[in-house]
């Protein structure tokens, strides 16, 4: 019997398909989460985080047919992480009504501790817009 006559390289190689794979998929989750990070709505210091939960999670921040309105103690309102006028927040709900119709969604976060009487004509100029998908964060049960 004769040997091969075919030699075969000295060494290793290593196939690094999969880690360029890998490291491709690790940047464009990392974008992901930059950008998801950077168009969260911001939740001022005076509402307790530890206090909120959405009740929804899969929020998908950005999204124009949903609104995220934030009312502190104080009666600040904020949406987008801007202090914005309240008026200015009836305005916007109107005219996310207006464009979207039925899809428009409006979000309400806010502490136990803000009187109704500052979150009222938010939910005030809702009915009269005719915003049916209004959603309101809760507080986490203890324990």
């Amino acid at each position: 019997m004769r040997p091969p006559s075919r030699t075969r390289p000295h060494g290793l190689r290593f196939n690094i398909t999969p880690l360029i794979d890998v490291v491709f998929l690790l940047i464009i989750f990392f974008l992901a989460a930059s950008h998801f990070a950077r168009t969260e709505d911001v939740v001022p210091e005076e509402i307790d985080p530890t206090r909120l939960a959405d009740a929804e999670e899969d929020d998908e921040a950005g999204n124009p047919k949903r609104m995220t309105a934030t009312v502190t103690v104080d009666g600040r309102f904020y949406v987008r992480g801007e202090v914005v006028p309240r008026e200015r927040v009836e305005a916007l709900v109107q005219q996310g009504a207006i464009d979207f119709g039925d899809e428009f969604e409006v979000r309400l976060r806010t502490d136990r501790r803000t009187p109704y009487g500052v979150v009222e004509p938010l939910l005030l100029v809702c009915a009269r817009a005719n915003v049916a998908n209004l959603k309101f964060t809760v507080r986490e049960p203890n324990g």
